[in-house]
């Protein structure tokens, strides 16, 4: 895809074909409240298995395991504008 920064080598191991974006880096506070607030660099990235159809959006820390949410390209959509909507709201 026209987004796809990867550069792809024929004798590329199957199992890792990926297609991926630029990864955006975005300072973020995460914690389950002001008590227990961290500052951490969030990353964004597009990524598309070769040979398949379905673009997933990844959010996360790259410093821990499983702290990640993929999303499909719709739903990272929907979650955007639910919080473009909410921020917009909350003035």
């Amino acid at each position: 895809p026209p987004w796809c920064v990867v550069e792809h080598a024929e004798g590329d191991p199957v199992d890792d074909r990926y297609h991926d974006s630029v990864t955006m880096h975005v300072p973020a506070t995460l914690g389950p409240g002001p008590s227990h607030a961290a500052s951490t660099d969030l990353v964004v990235v597009m990524s598309r298995r070769c040979g398949e159809l379905d673009d997933w959006v990844l959010v996360g820390e790259p410093e821990r395991d499983g702290q990640h949410l993929y999303f499909t390209r719709d739903s990272a959509a929907r979650v955007t504008g639910a919080l473009t909507a909410l921020l917009t709201e909350s003035g």
